[in-house]
């Protein structure tokens, strides 16, 4: 991932599958909704510098922000979900979420931008209670 393309990062202390049940809860408390999850591997193809032991993307979105962006602009759907990833660093977790306007570095179209930018506000503060101690 890029820097452009990073959007926040949280430290969480506990280990990766405890961490990735409290990201999970704190995100359903948000009323946002985890659509898929995908696992990465330690290292990729063509790769010698190893990846931390564990790592997985949740796919965050919320479904009526989703059709809100969908129904001023189509084009929004290529925008959604929030990829927000987890990896391990022994008995710490690191959490980033993805900019997705960083990643395809261009701008967002009108009608994705506003419930984009609430979206990534529903999921920082929904992460920023768990590193506050809010468990």
């Amino acid at each position: 991932m890029n820097a452009v393309a990073a959007g926040h990062t949280y430290a969480i202390e506990e280990r990766f599958d405890k961490a990735l049940k409290l990201v999970r809860a704190a995100l359903n408390a948000s009323d946002l909704e985890i659509a898929g999850e995908m696992d990465m591997p330690a290292t990729w193809p063509g790769e010698s510098r190893k990846r931390p032991a564990r790592c997985r993307v949740l796919l965050v979105d919320c479904p009526l922000l989703v059709f809100e962006g969908l129904a001023l602009d189509r084009a929004a759907g290529v925008y959604f979900p929030l990829h927000v990833l987890l990896a391990s660093d022994g008995v710490r977790t690191h959490v980033s979420t993805v900019k997705p306007s960083g990643v395809f570095d261009a701008r967002l179209p009108a009608g994705a931008a506003e419930p984009l930018e609430r979206l990534e506000a529903r999921v920082a503060r929904a992460l920023e209670s768990l590193v506050a101690g809010e468990r």
